[in-house]
This record gives C-alpha cells, sequence and structure tokens, in this order.
C-alpha cells in the first residue's frame, strides 16, 4: 500500500523563532536574522508558529500569548503552562485549516496545571488571532516538564507526546482533522520519572524521520533514553539508557537529532565545576553499548551554561547560551566529532539575550531541510536529501516550466539552472520501501550582487593611537540603501566566506593598525548563497606628534608687554604643515599677543590634505597667555625672636630665599630658627619676571664673651642693630650692684670689658637695651677671662 505524505511548505512554519529575554531570529532568508521587538522574557519554556509561507503568526512562553504585533493576543492570557517549565509551551496547527492552531501548555515541577491545550482563530480580532472558549484543557496531571510532535504516517495528523510524574508512561495525543483526541495513547516503557521533583526538567525531542524519541532526565535521574517510535501507532518501544554524564546538577538537559536522524546531541550543565558540554552520540551503532561508547564531546567550555537544542531550517543545530547575547551552533550538525563544527559565538541576538530555553517545533518539519544549494541565478542549482533510510526511488520537480525537459529529475543528487530569478516550489517524491512521500520545499534564485571596487578609507588618528572607522561611508549609497542587500564586516576573508564574528559597531570601528584591510560581503537576503566580497582598505592618517600645551607668562613691570608664542616642536620642518591661529586667523608658525588668555593652534600635516582631504586630521596646540610681575615685600614679621614672614604682593607666582640670591628658594615665606644679625631675603618671580629683596634685624644678646685679647669674642655688641636698623638705640651695661660701667653705641665697637680704662673681673653683668620704636631689652651675660 502506498501512503502519500503532504508538508506543503511546512518549514516555513518554523521560520521565526521567540525566546530567552526578548530573543528573536528569522530563517526566512536561508540564515538567522535577528528580530527586535519581542515581548517574551522567560528562562526556559516558550513556542512560536509562523505560516506556510514564513509569516508569524503568534508566540508564548505557556502563559502570555502574542500576536504578530507582539500585543498580547486576544483572551491570550492566564494559560496555565509556566515559563519555568522546561518546555512550558508547543504550538501544533490543525491539519487541513489554516486558521485553526491548539497551544499545548505544561507546568512546572509535576505542578497540579499538569497538560493543558488551548485553541486559537486566527479569523478573530481582525486576523491577529484570539484565544477561543476551548482553554486550558486538562489532558493529564501531574507530568514531567517536557513535549515534543512529530508528523504521524498518514501525512496529515501529529502525534504530540509527553511523559506522566511519578510513572513511567508516555502518553501521545493525536491531533487531527477533528482537533485533539483526549484519550492518549499510553508507552510504558523505560524509567520511571520519580521522587525529587527537579527531575521532572529535561528536553524530550522527536527524530525529523519520525523514527526516534529521546527523553532527558536532568539532576538526580541525569539520564538520556532513546526509543524507537511507530508513527502509525504512537507507541514508544526498545529503550537505551544513556547515563555516562559526571554532573547531577543540572546534568543533562537539551537534546536533538541531527538532520540525517542518526546523530544525538545532548548538553549538559554542569554548575558545581562552572563547565557545560555537549555530548554526540551515534545512533546507528547496533546496541546500547556501543552508543555510549560513541560519545564525543564536541564542546566544552567553563562559565557558560549550554541549554536547549534547536534544529532550524537551515540544517544546522543551535544552542542556548543562558545570559549571552548569542546562540551557540553546530554548523555540519550531521557530521562526527569535530567537523560538526561549534562555533561559541555562532549567531548574535542584536543585544537581546539567550535563557536555557529554544521553541520546539513539529520534528518532521525538519525532515529533508536545506535541501538545495547555489541559489543564485546563474549557479548550477544543486538538490540532495539528508535521510537514514534507504531511498528506492526519488523524483524532482524544480518547478520552473520555462525550463522544459531540464524541468524534472530521477537522480538522487540533481542539478538544475533556472530560468529567471524568482520564487519557486520544488516538490520532492521519495518512495522507500513501498510508501511515497511527497515533500515540497519553496526556493528563491536570487541574483547575486556585484563585488566592489572600493576606494581606501581614510580616518585620522585618535587619542592613544586608536583610529575609529565609518566604515558604512566607504559603501555606495544605491547598495547601502537597497532593502535586498545585507552589507556586514569581517576582519578576515575566512570570515566573510562563512559568515561568521562579524563586526557589529561598523559605525564606530576602532584600529590601531596604520593600514588595515577589511572584507564586505554583500548578501541578497532572499538566498544565503547569493553573496560577493570585496576588500576595503583602511589607511590611517596620523596626526602630528606635538606639545599639546604650554604656558607663557608676560612681566607687568616689562616697558614691552607683549609675547610671541610658536607652535613648538615639530617633527620635522616647518614646511611640512599648515598652521591656523584659531582666534586671529593667522597661518603664521608664531604669532605676538599682547593680552592674556588661550591661544589655539591647529597643526595640520600639508601631506594629510593632498591624500583625501581629512576633515579634522589635526592637532591642536594651546597655549595658555598669562602675566606677572616682580613682587613688592610689603613687610617682614619677626616673630618669637628668631623666625620672620616675608608679606608681598603681586601678580606673579614667588618663591623665596635668605641672604644668597641665588637661592636655594623655597616655595614657603616662613624661615626659622635665624641667627640674630641682619639677614637679607630675595623674593623671586617663578616666571622670571624679577627678584625682589629687603633686609630685616634679628636682635640678638650675647651670653658671654671673653676680653682676653685673642682676638676671639673680645667684645660684647647687641647684635642686629646698624646704622641701617635702629642705629639710635640706647644700651647700658651694669654690674651687679647696679653701677653704670659702660653706654655704648649701637654703630660702635661695643664694650671692651673694661672700666676707666681698667679691666674688670670676670663674673656676671647686666644690660639695658632701649630700642628707637621703644621696646626695652633687659638681661645679663657672663664675662670670662
Amino acid at each position: 500500500m502506498l501512503f502519500l505524505t503532504t508538508l506543503g511548505h511546512a518549514q516555513n512554519e518554523a521560520a521565526n523563532w521567540y525566546f530567552g529575554n526578548r530573543g528573536g531570529l528569522s530563517f526566512n532568508f536561508g540564515y538567522p536574522v535577528p528580530i527586535t521587538g519581542a515581548l517574551i522574557n522567560t528562562p526556559e519554556g516558550c513556542s512560536s508558529i509562523s505560516d506556510k509561507l514564513g509569516n508569524l503568526q503568534f508566540y508564548s512562553d505557556g502563559i502570555t500569548v502574542w500576536n504578530r504585533n507582539n500585543n498580547v493576543m486576544l483572551n491570550g492570557n492566564n494559560l496555565l503552562g509556566d515559563k519555568s517549565s522546561t518546555q512550558s509551551a508547543m504550538i501544533i496547527p490543525k491539519p487541513n485549516d489554516e486558521n485553526i492552531y491548539y497551544l499545548f501548555t505544561v507546568d512546572d515541577r509535576g505542578g497540579p496545571n499538569g497538560l493543558r491545550y488551548s485553541e486559537i482563530n486566527m479569523t478573530l480580532d481582525n486576523g491577529l488571532g484570539g484565544v477561543t472558549g476551548t482553554k486550558n484543557v486538562l489532558l493529564a496531571n501531574p507530568v514531567t516538564e517536557k513535549i515534543t510532535a512529530i508528523e504521524s504516517s498518514d501525512g496529515r495528523s501529529i502525534w504530540v507526546i509527553s511523559h506522566k510524574w511519578n510513572s513511567n508512561e508516555f502518553i501521545s495525543y493525536l491531533v487531527s482533522d477533528s482537533g485533539v483526541n483526549t484519550t492518549p495513547v499510553i508507552s510504558a516503557i523505560g524509567s520511571y520519572h520519580e521522587i525529587n521533583i527537579n527531575n521532572t526538567i529535561g528536553y524530550l525531542k522527536a527524530s525529523p524521520n519520525r523514527e526516534k524519541i529521546a527523553c532527558v532526565k536532568s539532576y538526580e535521574n541525569n539520564e538520556t533514553q532513546v526509543f524507537d517510535f511507530d508513527s502509525t501507532t504512537g507507541i514508544l518501544s526498545n529503550p537505551i539508557t544513556i547515563s555516562n554524564y559526571s554532573s547531577n546538577d543540572l546534568g543533562p538537559y537539551g537534546c536533538e537529532f541531527s538532520p540525517d536522524s542518526n546523530l544525538l546531541y545532548v548538553s549538559e550543565i554542569d554548575r558545581v565545576n562552572s563547565t557545560s558540554r555537549i555530548h554526540q552520540y551515534d545512533l546507528t551503532q547496533p546496541n546500547q553499548t556501543a552508543i555510549i561508547n560513541s560519545d564525543i564531546i564536541i564542546a566544552e567550555e567553563t562559565n557558560e551554561q549550554f541549554g536547549a537544542l534547536q534544529q532550524a531550517l537551515d540544517g544546522k543545530i543551535y544552542v542556548a547560551v543562558k545570559g549571552e547575547e548569542y546562540l551557540a551552533m553546530i554548523s555540519e550538525p550531521n557530521s562526527l566529532g569535530s567537523p560538526a563544527n561549534f562555533e561559541l559565538n555562532g549567531v548574535y541576538l542584536n543585544g537581546n539575550i539567550s535563557e536555557y530555553g529554544l521553541p520546539p517545533f513539529i520534528q518532521s518539519y525538519f525532515f529533508a531541510t536545506n535541501v538545495f544549494r547555489n541559489t543564485c541565478f546563474g549557479d548550477s542549482t544543486e538538490f540532495s536529501i539528508n535521510t537514514s533510510t534507504i531511498i528506492d526511488s526519488i523524483s524532482w520537480d524544480f518547478g520552473d516550466p520555462s525550463s522544459g525537459a531540464n524541468n524534472t529529475s530521477s537522480d538522487l543528487n540533481p542539478t538544475h539552472v533556472y530560468s529567471n530569478p524568482g520564487d519557486y516550489v520544488v516538490t520532492i517524491s521519495i518512495e522507500t520501501e513501498g510508501e511515497i512521500q511527497v515533500v515540497y520545499r519553496a526556493l528563491t534564485i536570487s541574483e547575486q550582487p556585484d563585488s566592489l571596487i572600493l576606494e581606501p578609507l581614510l580616518a585620522c588618528e585618535g587619542d592613544n593611537g586608536v583610529t575609529t572607522y565609518n566604515l558604512v561611508s566607504a559603501i555606495p549609497n544605491e547598495i547601502a540603501n537597497n532593502p535586498n542587500i545585507g552589507v556586514t564586516f569581517y576582519e578576515n576573508l575566512s570570515d566573510a566566506e562563512n559568515r561568521l564574528n562579524a563586526l557589529n559597531n561598523v559605525t564606530q570601528y576602532e584600529t590601531v593598525l596604520s593600514s588595515n584591510n577589511l572584507y564586505v560581503r554583500l548578501q541578497n537576503i532572499f538566498s544565503a548563497d547569493c553573496f560577493s566580497i570585496s576588500e576595503l582598505e583602511l589607511i590611517t592618517a596620523l596626526r602630528p606628534n606635538i606639545e599639546e600645551t604650554e604656558d607663557i607668562f608676560f612681566c607687568e613691570n616689562s616697558n614691552d608687554s607683549s609675547v610671541t608664542i610658536d607652535v613648538g616642536v615639530l617633527e620635522g620642518p616647518l614646511s611640512d604643515y599648515n598652521f591656523l591661529w584659531l582666534e586671529s586667523l593667522e597661518t603664521t608658525p608664531e604669532i605676538t599677543v599682547q593680552n592674556q588668555g588661550s591661544y589655539t593652534v591647529r597643526i595640520t600635516p600639508t601631506s594629510t590634505i593632498t591624500s583625501g582631504n581629512l576633515d579634522g586630521c589635526f592637532a591642536e596646540r594651546v597655549v595658555t597667555v598669562s602675566s606677572s610681575s616682580i613682587a613688592t615685600i610689603t613687610d617682614i614679621n619677626v616673630f618669637n625672636e628668631s623666625n620672620i614672614t616675608i608679606l608681598n604682593s603681586g601678580s606673579g607666582d614667588y618663591e623665596y630665599a635668605l641672604d644668597d640670591i641665588n637661592g636655594p628658594y623655597q616655595n614657603n615665606p616662613n624661615f626659622l630658627n635665624l641667627e640674630a644679625g641682619v639677614h637679607t631675603v630675595f623674593v623671586r618671580d617663578k616666571n622670571n619676571c624679577g627678584i625682589a629683596q629687603d633686609s630685616v634685624a634679628i636682635i640678638g644678646f650675647p651670653k658671654v664673651f671673653t676680653p682676653n685679647g685673642d682676638g676671639d669674642n673680645d667684645i660684647w655688641q647687641v647684635q642686629g642693630l646698624s646704622k641701617q636698623f635702629q642705629p639710635k638705640s640706647e644700651i647700658f651695661i651694669f654690674d651687679r650692684y647696679g653701677k653704670l660701667l659702660k653706654q655704648i653705641q649701637p654703630t660702635g665697637t661695643g664694650w671692651d670689658g673694661t672700666f676707666n680704662g681698667s679691666p674688670v673681673s670676670t663674673g656676671g653683668y647686666w644690660f639695658s637695651v632701649k630700642l628707637e620704636d621703644g621696646t626695652v631689652y633687659k638681661g645679663h651675660f657672663t664675662l670670662l677671662r
């Protein structure tokens, strides 16, 4: 008996993904493009659906449903899923009805809301859809956090599969033209899901070829079981248990089959050691032991948490990376080991955040994905089928009747050159073991953008040697403004060819290299195959190496108060530069100014003017002109008999010295513990406007003198008095009985220790000093012979 399977563009229903914290991707162009505007914010479960043409219909976190305009759908609140459930939501189109969808929801951790479904009618709310009165219909309770879906063998109906909690029973519900059959097919097979409610966590997935089911259990029950699946009866059988995981926190979490259904990928989270891994198992091995031994760790990262794995329409598997602005990617998932090509930064989410979950879809959407390549007009388009079963026969209708007899082929991997650019529907009829499956795939033949001959992009060196370029300015307007051409920039050719590590900030791209080549990929957004790569040279014009600031002073006490300022020291002759003083618009290397203020000269190398007229490729030097003056000493205060403070006025910046005009100078005007006598103070302007000086007397009285004629300390005299300082002071010397022995003059030689020409005896003597200002000092001293 022959069965006819009609998928009718079905793969496009998985074209739009909504997940994580406002994350979104569109696969309508054959490769992922970030979507903005999503309102979803879910740590795990999510689901989204598009129509057969790839137009978003709605999306959900299991609690709320949002329509295509990112508004809450009519009656779209208060569904009984839970967004912390691993697979909180799953959307199933009603077979043969383009307007009706069923949204299945799953509670978290075996909660009381269990497995339910709600009906959505897209004719409501002017075509934006609404949840009907068939809402939150209970199917089973309690259940684990798992749900998957796969096409049945009749080619129309869909099996929706979940698992009970505290049980080993899988429950399969058939969604057909008649709606949801609420009586499940029960498969009591495999391990019990029980004990700790965290063991409800983990993904459930069907293989694209409808032959396998993989079930992941996290935490203490950490294992993955793989079952055979009968798409006619909905029954699971023949469990294979994989439990070679090193962590049970979380342990295994997400899973996905390769497009050819031969390989199984499982993510493992080891939160104890801050590590995540992705395991690859070869399901073509003959038994459980061989499958376990086939395990290859294709990715292991520290400080990352790998969550869900989900195949996309481009034939690649994408991996949720918690808390990151990208999804990881397995770009060749049919390949064993490292050729599977894991990329941690697989696709950028345009600033939105991945969490643990990705949206699940009916897994048969991904049967015969990525069947063609080389889809540019003029290419020989290649067709192939990835399937794990042996194909008895195949026929292709390329949907291009203008090509005549070349429009069909019975080759397994044919080629076809399309007659015109445009949209085509390829019909593939596959016969396997007496069953014919008909698959329709939409194909767009697109124009290939011409490569560009780009002029070098010049920019001026920025601060710290970093040069900033606006890369977009190098692209002709007719290309940059063409909505059908995507323009991306890469730092090496290999990345440009493979669409890896595209530069994000293309309007402010920074580099420290004086010469650098980038690569520009022009991508026809309707075809991943249609692109060109052009080379863009970046040239950095170096700014002049200058003294950026200088302070100049002119002296107010000078006869000429003008000052000449200049451009400072430059590399090379002055003729290599152009100068512009911004205040006066003079263009000479030096100018004369008479006023205080800041003067800015813009210095531009003549070479940058002739090599592209670079705006702003200059350096600016600021010369600050201030006035200064010689100091005026207004007073010198004497305190504590041996300390002085110099008081001065003036507009300069001053420093001070004592008794030597050459210094040393100090910033402090105080001098302490000075010897008695006359001292000269000097006040010097730091800006070279002159030195002011004055004298100060420190009055002192010797305690001992020895008039023995040896020429050393033979005379007693008051120190600090002179012809300049209080010359009319009165000085009297007395013996201990108060007898006046001598009156001496401040400007004289002093007392020689005699009275009426005869030496006085050793002993103590008294003095009285009356200064001109009326100050009186009295004290005593010792005469020694």
